[in-house]
């Protein structure tokens, strides 16, 4: 990006206050906000033949935990603002990753995450395992962004297989009844205001586009809001729509 590009992008940056959440103009600037780091794909398909073994050995399962924080660490490195990287392993709380800011480009990815400026740090668990998180993996993380990290907002897990009780990418329809993780993650957001979101594998695959983590972010922190029933849909779909058939057949002949 040329310095007249970045001026550019810094005078929107600063103009962000006065946009509303739901602004196209805020969704385009998420390619700004976030930048792909270019290793990415390198380690996006050395997780692709990880994942394709049917039997993995116990050394090529550290191996594919190893490979999922390199990605987890790349893809909150292309985020602007992003000043402190900080990863506990010690007699107190472990974590994978806490990740925080403090300027203006910080701030206004703050603001889209929904999360006040004082509890703008992220904290991200990798979890590289062949099945899907349980209560207690979930349970484990509010703890500690309850108790130990009063400063941290947002929880991400990256996973393989998601979590229990959310909705299945697989199934036409609506989750009308919540369990398990998902209705562990409502009620830590309705008890502390904080926000915990799971990433699957199909999302992880997405990471290595321009934009792409401040979208998958956002739309699920919305969902938690909404607790919709249906899994977030795919960032390459611009406009999320969730509507009735004769409301939604409307919006097909809008596109013609």
């Amino acid at each position: 990006m040329s310095s007249q590009q970045e001026e550019l992008v810094e005078m929107i940056i600063q103009s962000l206050e006065k946009l509303d959440k739901n602004d196209p103009t805020t969704d385009k600037l998420a390619s700004y906000l976030y930048v792909a780091d270019k290793r990415l794909s390198y380690y996006l398909a050395e997780l692709r033949v990880f994942l394709k073994c049917e039997q993995p050995s116990q050394d090529q399962r550290i191996q594919c935990g190893y490979i999922l924080e390199q990605i987890v660490y790349l893809c909150f490195r292309g985020l602007k603002g992003a000043t402190s990287f900080k990863s506990f392993q010690s007699a107190g709380p472990q974590y994978d990753l806490l990740i925080s800011g403090d300027d203006q480009k910080w701030k206004t990815i703050s603001e889209l995450f929904y999360l006040p400026f004082e509890k703008r740090n992220i904290l991200v668990e990798a979890k590289a395992k062949q099945s899907k998180l349980t209560d207690k993996d979930f349970a484990r993380l509010c703890s500690i962004m309850d108790v130990n990290l009063s400063t941290t907002g947002l929880g991400i897990f990256f996973t393989f297989k998601g979590a229990t009780g959310f909705p299945d990418r697989s199934s036409s329809t609506r989750q009308r009844k919540i369990g398990n993780c998902r209705l562990r993650q409502a009620l830590f957001h309705a008890k502390t205001g904080k926000y915990i979101i799971v990433f699957d594998q199909d999302d992880i695959f997405e990471l290595a586009s321009n934009g792409s983590l401040i979208k998958l972010i956002v739309r699920k922190i919305r969902d938690l809001q909404e607790l919709s029933g249906l899994p977030p849909i795919s960032t390459e779909e611009w406009i999320e729509i969730d509507l009735p058939e004769h409301l939604r057949i409307l919006e097909y002949r809008s596109k013609e």
